[in-house]
């Protein structure tokens, strides 16, 4: 852009010459060559941004296709079922922080019953860690497999009471081993451990895994839908809408920074253009105002623009078609 001294300068120049003439329509050439450099770099602005543009759209529409694609099923499964929410009293977020707590928790209770053995510390930690994965895991199953039910229930009701044998006959197991232990190991050592305080830490061993198999068995119960495929789909869809969400934001956060920056070259010119013609306007023999200052300069860039707006606003446009299937049924 030109300097306020020159523009000044160029206004001078043309109003001694009384440039434009007072009839001319035309812009000046002093004006046309500032248009010229405002759309320059105006086009400078664009190219900056369009690579990231471009990487950002390239990401989006693989998204947008599938995900018209997952409503679809979506819509069809929910009008079979008559329904279109998952029925679940605990979110998935929720469910798996209180997992991880249940493994945690288990971890150190585990390496104490572990730990009578006198075996080392990492074999200690392994068996402790194992058995305090595969408690919250079989409940994760069992939870499910109530939840789900079956037709007949026997089904799955051989699977749970299968899962709840096997797991509380594990428990049973290195109870009843540890207890052994403590009590050969008290009559080797007389009066370090007694049967009977041995008998009550096997049972607490095995009281408080059954309690954490209960709850855990209970949070994967109250975290799991009835239906897997409806789960399956909401679940696909909200992570699919999130993820053109995101990429939408990124989208529009350097849309709205390049048509910013176009803007500000926009308004940087007609500043210029404002201040050439009012020197220009105070310094002319006549004093008129030439009909070329009447008329306004347009800062005209190719962009894809329809294009644009349609990434923009394509979730938005989804789930307005979903609230209003929404409401038809």
């Amino acid at each position: 852009m030109y300097s306020k001294k020159e523009v000044r300068a160029n206004a001078t120049v043309d109003a001694n010459n009384n440039l434009p003439g007072p009839d001319d329509p035309n812009f000046s050439q002093f004006e046309q060559e500032l248009m010229a450099m405002a759309k320059n770099e105006a086009r400078q602005v664009k190219r900056k941004h369009e690579p990231g543009l471009k990487v950002l759209k390239g990401k989006y529409k693989p998204l947008l296709k599938e995900y018209e694609r997952i409503s679809k099923d979506y819509e069809k499964h929910t009008a079979t079922i008559k329904r279109s929410e998952p029925n679940v009293e605990l979110s998935r977020g929720k469910y798996y922080v209180l997992m991880i707590l249940f493994v945690l928790g288990e971890i150190p209770m585990n390496s104490l019953a572990f730990s009578v053995f006198g075996e080392s510390q990492i074999f200690t930690w392994v068996m402790a860690l194992g058995v305090a994965v595969a408690i919250p895991w079989i409940a994760h199953a069992m939870g499910i497999l109530l939840k789900r039910g079956s037709n007949p229930w026997w089904k799955n009701g051989i699977a749970v009471g299968t899962l709840l044998s096997l797991t509380v006959s594990g428990l049973l197991a290195i109870g009843y081993v540890r207890v052994e232990y403590l009590a050969d190991l008290g009559t080797a050592v007389s009066g370090s451990v007694s049967f009977g305080s041995s008998k009550i830490m096997g049972a607490a061993f095995i009281g408080l895994n059954l309690v954490i198999l209960a709850a855990a068995t209970l949070c994967s119960f109250f975290a799991h839908d009835e239906d897997p495929l409806l789960e399956h789909l909401h679940r696909k869809t909200n992570k699919l809408g999130k993820a053109m969400r995101k990429t939408e934001a990124k989208h529009n956060k350097i849309l709205t920074q390049q048509e910013q920056e176009i803007k500000r070259i926009h308004q940087q010119a007609q500043e210029v253009i404002y201040y050439y013609r009012k020197i220009n306007q105070r310094l002319r023999p006549d004093h008129q105002k030439p009909k070329s200052f009447e008329r306004e300069h347009k800062l005209v860039i190719e962009t894809d623009e329809d294009e644009n707006k349609k990434i923009l606003n394509a979730t938005g446009k989804l789930n307005i078609r979903d609230s209003a299937q929404a409401a038809s049924s």
